[in-house]
């Protein structure tokens, strides 16, 4: 399966499982209706709403109809402290039990629902409380790596790192690298004989955003990008190492993200401000304008490091670009 093919094939996956938990949970509802079981009613719905909301999500992501980005908006979970983050998945395993119990006193499937629950408390405290505890902001080992084998410089100044792998010695093809760095992100994409391809976004380019679960009871994410050119790109993290957090990465991201984008906005707004000057100095009949000189500043221009070999596009139905990583 080629690379560009993973999140797609990811998705749709997704989507037929919901399908399936939808039609389950929409016959526990209508046993429930004719037993008059209002406890089964209540649940049956709850996990039909549920799927056809995520339905609807995941088709939305593959028609690359992502949400426009706001600084300091959405994604409520990521923006979340590693403290904060542990406090809600620990509330999500007291939810599990709940549910557990319930269909235990109510004999509503009650195997199943043992075995699903305590699977997914057990998954929920030794993958992601582990991986979130033990999550390095900075891995200096792993830049010390990446610079050894020419893929960032002294130079580059980075603010996080997430990788795919555990251990350097058990790099595979097709492992990434993230980056955030001051004023972009940076995709590194390894492939044989600890030699990589680096893929490189201006922050400020970045114009929408979405974010899914991936993999195994959703260890890992894919993350959606919009840029000001059309161009959609689709990264996927493979959540695998259970010392790199995906969602602490996030959290450092979206740090960056909101950064970048609000010194944008007061970029403009200074902009706008001198022209205005500009104009009120040319024209006697305006109010005087303020007697410092004006500094009117140019946008960042994106700047990008690729190959032809690895550069993996296609066309959308937009006229965009569509980069599957």
């Amino acid at each position: 399966m080629h690379t560009q093919d993973e999140p797609i094939k990811e998705i749709n996956t997704k989507i037929k499982t919901l399908w399936k938990s939808v039609i389950i949970f929409g016959l526990f509802t209508i046993v429930g209706i004719f037993a008059g079981n209002v406890i089964l009613i209540l649940i049956g719905l709850l996990f039909v709403i549920g799927g056809v909301w995520g339905i609807g999500k995941f088709r939305k992501m593959l028609q690359n109809q992502l949400t426009d980005y706001r600084p300091g908006k959405g994604f409520s979970f990521f923006r979340k402290t590693g403290e904060q983050k542990l406090t809600y998945i620990t509330y999500a395993q007291y939810g599990l039990a709940g549910l557990i119990l319930v269909c235990v006193l109510f004999n509503i499937n009650a195997f199943y629902a043992i075995s699903v629950g305590i699977t997914g408390i057990l998954v929920l405290q030794f993958t992601f409380k582990r991986r979130i505890s033990l999550h390095t902001q900075i891995d200096d080992a792993s830049l010390f790596e990446l610079e050894e084998i020419g893929i960032i410089t002294s130079k580059d100044i980075v603010h996080a790192l997430y990788k795919d792998f555990e251990s350097w010695a058990e790099v595979q093809p097709g492992d990434k690298v993230f980056l955030v760095k001051q004023d972009a992100l940076v995709c590194i994409v390894m492939n044989e004989n600890l030699k990589a391809v680096r893929r490189e976004w201006q922050l400020r380019e970045i114009k929408k955003l979405g974010l899914l679960g991936s993999g195994n009871d959703g260890q890992g994410l894919l993350l959606f990008l919009g840029t000001s050119q059309d161009e959609v790109i689709r990264l996927k993290m493979k959540g695998s190492s259970f010392q790199d957090s995906p969602e602490q990465f996030m959290t450092y991201f979206l740090q960056a993200l909101d950064k970048a984008h609000l010194s944008t906005q007061v970029d403009i707004v200074k902009n706008n401000r001198d022209g205005r000057y500009l104009q009120t100095a040319e024209n006697p009949n305006m109010s005087t304008p303020p007697s410092h000189p004006t500094n009117n500043r140019n946008l960042d221009i994106e700047v990008t490091d690729e190959t032809a070999s690895t550069k993996m596009e296609r066309s959308s139905g937009n006229g965009g670009r569509i980069l599957d990583l």
